[in-house]
């Protein structure tokens, strides 16, 4: 019976544990994209142009990029729109000129699929609006992964990623407390210190479902911190807590 108990418990902890990385990898592969095009852009434009992208596609899918340009003057505009693209070991590069009246906006699109991948797994998309008259430029950047599981598309492959962490970290949480009951002082320790790592990790997955990059990265790296308190703490010093 106690043999069957200390199984169920490291079930659990085994459970929570692979929940936490396949949330990390999520949210850092996606955010690792996205960083990859801020730094690969070479566009500096003198406010930021919101590019849209798909976080993920398959190798299969044709994936769309979208960017809204503006006409911000009381003037007729015809500013440049240039795109590139990575694309094997030569970007490409699409210009094209957008006619806008007077404080008009327009919404332009672009399509990528899987040729155009860099690094085995991203696309990187960078956009520059050209000043034109008194109307400034604008630039932004995009990362998407590229990413075949099952067969699925790039929204299912993040939903059921997304879906798939939080059902092992809340089952394996669960499992753990479960064949613990009652905590003593290093159950309860270690139990306060994993709320804050299901927390942390939450986190980290809806700053990646927002698009918040920044966010996402640093609780990512929360989560490697985290986890390296949990190793020093609870597994190479744990004596300290049954004393």
């Amino acid at each position: 019976m106690k043999f069957r108990l200390l199984l169920l418990s490291w079930l659990g902890a085994l459970l929570f544990l692979a929940g936490v990385f396949v949330g990390l990898a999520l949210s850092g592969a996606v955010a690792w994209g996205e960083s990859e095009a801020r730094i690969y852009s070479s566009f500096n434009g003198d406010s930021n142009l919101a590019i849209k992208c798909p976080m993920i596609i398959s190798p299969a899918e044709t994936g769309t990029i979208s960017a809204e340009i503006v006409n911000l003057t009381a003037e007729d505009i015809k500013p440049v729109v240039t795109v590139e693209i990575t694309h094997a070991k030569v970007p490409r590069e699409i210009k094209q000129t957008f006619p806008l009246k007077s404080l008009q906006s327009e919404s332009v699109q672009w399509i990528v699929d899987s040729s155009d991948v860099i690094f085995e797994r991203v696309i990187l998309v960078n956009a520059l609006q050209s000043r034109y008259s008194h109307n400034p430029s604008r630039s932004g950047s995009c990362g998407i992964l590229v990413f075949n599981l099952f067969g699925l598309t790039g929204v299912q492959t993040f939903g059921l990623l997304l879906g798939f962490s939080l059902i092992l970290m809340l089952a394996g949480g669960g499992l753990w407390l479960y064949v613990r009951r009652p905590l003593d002082k290093f159950s309860g320790s270690l139990v306060q210190i994993n709320t804050v790592l299901l927390a942390v990790t939450i986190l980290a997955l809806l700053s990646t479902l927002a698009r918040w990059w920044g966010l996402a990265l640093f609780f990512d790296a929360l989560i490697l911190l985290v986890m390296g308190v949990i190793i020093t703490e609870f597994v190479l010093f744990s004596q300290k807590y049954r004393e």
